[in-house]
């Protein structure tokens, strides 16, 4: 996953689309809802430990289950 975000974190000013899914735990009662979010990211705040897309949402980094996007394709077509 470090790896991932270091790729987005390097290519961050191409505005290409990726999709996160994360674990978004319920504030009321034990338990969750995965969700995935798709689009462009605007920063990576390691301060704050989130992935902060364009459109305003903040992903905590430690809840991040999966990373995908085309800029993972090496020029093999292989997945990183």
């Amino acid at each position: 996953m470090d790896e991932k975000l270091r790729i987005v974190q390097d290519r961050i000013d191409d505005r290409q689309e990726i999709s996160i899914t994360y674990f978004q735990p319920d504030d009321k009662k034990d338990g969750g809802a995965y969700i995935t979010a798709t689009g462009c990211v605007k920063k990576i705040d390691e301060y704050e430990r989130v992935v902060v897309m364009v459109d305003g949402a903040k992903i905590p980094i430690e809840e991040i289950i999966e990373i995908n996007a085309e800029l993972f394709n090496d020029a093999d077509g292989i997945l990183v």
